[in-house]
Order: structure tokens, then C-alpha cells, then sequence
């Protein structure tokens, strides 16, 4: 059985347990008026003491067993993390190992002559390079290495994955962890819904902008969502794809998201591809509006 139901089976038997105590007790001093005995004081003193005790103990219970969700969440958050820490350290090897046969390719070039080409390679190598550039110029780091690992993890899914930031966040007022959760999630589920599409259709845009009042996060990818599915893919555990631990992504973006007073959208056609949007509203919009 997983150890997610037992505690709580545990606090539900406590208490059927006191429950049965009140009961069994009331009965008990119920028969013993009915005859017209006075309720011994010792009878009553323990009934009152294994009561205190059972509900001391289901109190106890209650407490550790929110700590214990609490941990498992954070621990589930913290190998989100790590996951795409690897996914970074990976594309830093893979970025040195690349740069030095882009190095051997424009020193070959060169020196055959060929600077037109020569040029045309420093070129297309310059617009990489201001990509990234623009990613490390974002408020928050966390994400700059969160896109930077997606760009490796697209490569190797045969995934086209553009990104467009019209916003550094400056100001937004999210927990690091938490932006993590909902952008990587988010990018994850695109990135999944368009495995199985033909090589042309593999197709993922990932755009970061802001207006007056909020910051906005879109994923954008082709494929089709229904819109029964889109009323349950929200819903914790439910997920279209098979395996273990499914179900969980979208189901804590939607968490995290409204936690921090924001709202996500799915808009999804045969034509214009799937969209998600994240919604974050500006502190001093939110401050004003709270006033």
C-alpha cells in the first residue's frame, strides 16, 4: 500500500476510535442512570483519560502527517530541480565540446579561403551566442538555467524550440523553486505533446512578457486538446500518457500558480496550435488592488 494512504487510515481509525469511546461511555453511564446507580467516579475518570489520550495522539498524528506531505512536496520540487541541473550541466559540456569544432571549423575555412562562408558560420554561430545572452540578462538565474537545459533537451528530443523574451522579471515576486515548477512543467508537456507529431510539426515557442499589470509565460506547440481534456488535465493524477508518477505536472503548476494569485489559460485548436498561459500579477497591482 502506498505510505501516502496509510497515515491517513491511521487518523480515520483514531477516530472511529474515540467515536466508539463516547459512545460505548455514553451507553455506559446511560444504563447505569437508568438503573439508578451513581456513575462511579473512577469509571468516569478513565473513560475521560483514554478520550485526552486518543485524541492527544490523533492530534499528533495530524501534525505529522502534514509535515510529512509538506516534505515529500518539497523533496518532489528539489528532484524537479536537480533534474534540470544535470539537464545544465549537460549542455555546459556539450557547449565546450561544440565550441571548439566551431573554432576548428572557422580556422578551416579561413585558411582554404573560403572567408564568405567563413563568415556566414560566424554568423549564424554570433545569433546562438546572443540567444543565450539574452536568457542570462533575465532577473532570475534559476530560469536563465532552465531555458539554457531546455535548449540541450530539445536537441536531443529532435525538437524545434524557439524563445522569445520581451521581459527581464524585473519585479516579479516568485519563489525561484516555484517559477522553476511552472515554466518547467509547462515546457515539459509541450515538449512531450509533440513527440509523436511528424518532424515538421515538432514545433515548441516558449514566450516571457509583461504588461502594465502582469508578467506572462506562453508555451506554444502544435497538437490538439480537447476541451473534456482540458476540464481534467488539471485534475491531480489524471494524465493521457501511461507509466508511474503521471498526472502530477500541470496538476502543480495550477497549484503554484494560484497560490501566487495568478491564473493559467489553455486555449487549444486544430489550426491555431495549443497555447498556455501563465498569468503573474505585478506586487503594486496587487497591493493596489488589496488597498
Amino acid at each position: 500500500m502506498n505510505k501516502k494512504a496509510i497515515f491517513p487510515l491511521i487518523v480515520l481509525g483514531l477516530a472511529l476510535a474515540i467515536a466508539f469511546i463516547l459512545i460505548f461511555g455514553l451507553l455506559y453511564m446511560q444504563q447505569l442512570n437508568a438503573s439508578g446507580s451513581p456513575v462511579p467516579f473512577n469509571h468516569v475518570l478513565v473513560i475521560n483519560i483514554i478520550l485526552i489520550i486518543t485524541l492527544l495522539v490523533l492530534l499528533i498524528l495530524i501534525r505529522n502527517v502534514y509535515l510529512l506531505f509538506k516534505q515529500e512536496k518539497r523533496l518532489e520540487i528539489q528532484d524537479f530541480y536537480i533534474e534540470h541541473l544535470k539537464e545544465l550541466v549537460g549542455l555546459i559540456r556539450t557547449q565546450r565540446h561544440d565550441f571548439v569544432n566551431h573554432l576548428q571549423v572557422v580556422y578551416a575555412l579561413l585558411k582554404t579561403g573560403k572567408t564568405e562562408k567563413a563568415l556566414c558560420y560566424i554568423e549564424d554561430l554570433s545569433h546562438d551566442v546572443q540567444i543565450t545572452g539574452q536568457m542570462l540578462q533575465i532577473n532570475i538565474p534559476e530560469l536563465s538555467a532552465l531555458l539554457l537545459a531546455k535548449m540541450e533537451s530539445a536537441v536531443t528530443k529532435n525538437v524545434s524550440f524557439k524563445i522569445i523574451l520581451d521581459s527581464n522579471l524585473e519585479g516579479l515576486q516568485i519563489k525561484p523553486l516555484e517559477l522553476i515548477t511552472i515554466v518547467g512543467n509547462l515546457l515539459d508537456n509541450a515538449f512531450d505533446a509533440v513527440q509523436t507529431l511528424p518532424r515538421g510539426n515538432r514545433n515548441v515557442v516558449f514566450k516571457v512578457f509583461e504588461t502594465p499589470k502582469c508578467f506572462i509565460f506562453q508555451t506554444i506547440n502544435h497538437g490538439y486538446i480537447s476541451k473534456e481534456l482540458r476540464e481534467k488535465i488539471f485534475q491531480m493524477g489524471y494524465s493521457t500518457k501511461d507509466g508511474q508518477d503521471r498526472g502530477v505536472g500541470l496538476s502543480s503548476v495550477k497549484s503554484v500558480v494560484e497560490k501566487n494569485k495568478g491564473k493559467i489559460i489553455v486555449n487549444s485548436s486544430k489550426t491555431l496550435r495549443t497555447k498556455f498561459t501563465v498569468i503573474l500579477p505585478k506586487p503594486l497591482i496587487e497591493e493596489s488592488m488589496s488597498k
